[in-house]
């Protein structure tokens, strides 16, 4: 029993302290394959227990309106993703131990530019656990709050048909 607790004890220890992983992938799209970098240190799954969150950004516009996004942090540059109606780009990671975890992305869509912060730890955990799922519409960008199981509206932009 004692060996377990001190392995359990051991293992949280190691998972808090290492450096935040970066797992991205990515949907085909338009017929081109996205390469995918994926590391998972300690070799653990996604879930509760591992801190791993996931940043999946979907194209939810009307009449067949093309998202060019481009998502990055400080650390991570996920580079400009073309994104038809109903495809989306996501990635997963682990908030860092000083809690100051921000990804941002800039979004192309009919001639309209906007930027915002897509996932701020300070914000989000007070939506999202694992989830963190987010939705681009014509009419602005809608969070998922994992808590309440609803759709907020975070930031307004119009976007003509």
């Amino acid at each position: 029993m004692l060996k377990a607790l001190v392995i359990t004890i051991i293992v949280l220890f190691l998972m808090i302290i290492r450096v935040p992983a970066v797992q991205i992938s990515q949907q085909e799209n338009g017929g081109r394959k996205i390469l995918a970098n994926h590391q998972d240190d300690l070799g653990l799954h996604d879930g509760l227990l591992d801190g791993k969150k996931t940043v999946r950004v979907l194209n939810g516009m009307n009449n067949g309106i093309v998202v060019y996004l481009h998502c990055q942090s400080k650390d991570d540059d996920f580079h400009q993703h073309v994104l038809a109606v109903g495809k989306y780009q996501q990635w997963s990671f682990r908030d860092n131990i000083g809690g100051t975890t921000l990804y941002w992305c800039t979004m192309d869509a009919n001639n309209v530019h906007e930027s915002f912060e897509v996932y701020s730890v300070e914000v989000e955990e007070m939506i999202c656990d694992t989830q963190c799922y987010r939705i681009l519409k014509n009419d602005g960008a809608y969070f998922f709050n994992q808590f309440q199981s609803k759709w907020e509206k975070r930031f307004s932009w119009y976007i003509p048909n």
